[in-house]
């Protein structure tokens, strides 16, 4: 029994998550094209992989939970970003990987035993895919697959997965965005004329704060996402409604990024001049429930927390209808 029980706690251990942690991602490319634009993915964030004449290379990331995977990616001529190889999952804070661009293989020290189910999943495509990575719920890429895809999966069919998953995975990142996915799908789909059923995020301390405050005001609430150049833009916006609005009406941001360090530090110069409520979208209940399409997407409320009002985009318009709400 010594060894289940000490697997056990370590996978209970390494899924907590984790507010903050740094890998070291380094290695070699052999056969590299120079005239591709080559990225590593991992932790939510894509970032451009500096190549040395040699083709070695070393990248700090930040990451949320262990284990994790990361991604080497190329920019086609199209302009869009290719896998180049599959995802390669990991549980140390330093991985060495050496890899063949020409053939797209890799070798690294300490491959986890469930690289081959990764691997498999991500060569199937559609319904088998869905069917295959739903039957098995205690594989941790299954967790992955199950909630990137979850929005093509009946939510029948989601329940029952999550109930099926091991307890020692449940607190992972996958699951928990899972289940805020089956608990706003639950709820009805808010459309004007319809009330806001109140809801909590995270701040910047971690505190869980109501997006609808009852102080008999109405509430204007933005989401935003960091990788979304007009989200950044409508913070200038935003600002100019403060300050026209004379406090009639709360403002609250709500950012939808992978984790809480792109959402504080990434363009802090322009997120600095944030100061109103400002929340986290952690595990993107705000997104299903509020039925997000778009980045920015903006919902006035009334004092009842009656939505009267749902626009998008960011125009000349939106600039507009912002200054016909500040009255």
């Amino acid at each position: 029994m010594k060894k289940p029980i000490l697997t056990l706690l370590f996978f209970i251990a390494t899924f907590q998550v984790i507010a903050q942690y740094t890998v070291n991602i380094y290695g070699q490319i052999d056969n590299f094209n120079s005239e591709e634009f080559v990225f590593l993915a991992v932790g939510g964030e894509l970032m451009p992989l500096n190549l040395s004449s040699s083709g070695s290379f070393s990248v700090d990331a930040s990451i949320t939970q262990f284990p994790s995977y990361f991604t080497l990616d190329k920019v086609s001529k199209r302009g869009k970003i290719e896998h180049q190889l599959p995802r390669i999952w990991f549980e140390s804070d330093s991985v060495k990987v050496n890899i063949d661009w020409k053939d797209r293989t890799f070798q690294m020290e300490g491959i986890m035993p469930y690289q081959s189910i990764s691997d498999e999943i991500e060569a199937l495509r559609g319904k088998e895919q869905i069917a295959f990575i739903l039957r098995n719920p205690n594989q941790i890429p299954s967790l992955y697959f199950t909630e990137r895809e979850k929005e093509k999966i009946a939510i029948d069919d989601l329940d029952k997965f999550t109930q099926n998953v091991p307890e020692e995975y449940k607190k992972s990142i996958y699951v928990k965005r899972i289940d805020n996915y089956l608990e706003a799908k639950r709820r009805k789909p808010i459309k004007k004329g319809d009330q806001l059923k109140d809801f909590s995020l995270p701040d910047k301390s971690g505190d869980q704060i109501p997006v609808i405050s009852r102080n008999d005001k109405p509430t204007l609430i933005a989401l935003f996402s960091t990788g979304c150049s007009f989200s950044l833009a409508s913070i200038g916006l935003l600002k100019q409604f403060s300050e026209l609005d004379n406090n009639s009406v709360q403002l609250v941001t709500i950012w939808e990024d992978p984790t809480k360090e792109i959402w504080l530090n990434s363009y802090q110069d322009r997120k600095d001049k944030i100061t109103w409520t400002n929340l986290w979208d952690e595990f993107g209940f705000a997104s299903t429930y509020l039925s997000r399409k778009s980045w920015p997407t903006f919902y006035f409320f009334n004092e009842e927390g009656v939505l009267v009002d749902k626009f998008k985009s960011y125009n000349k318009k939106t600039a507009k209808r912002l200054k016909k709400l500040a009255g």
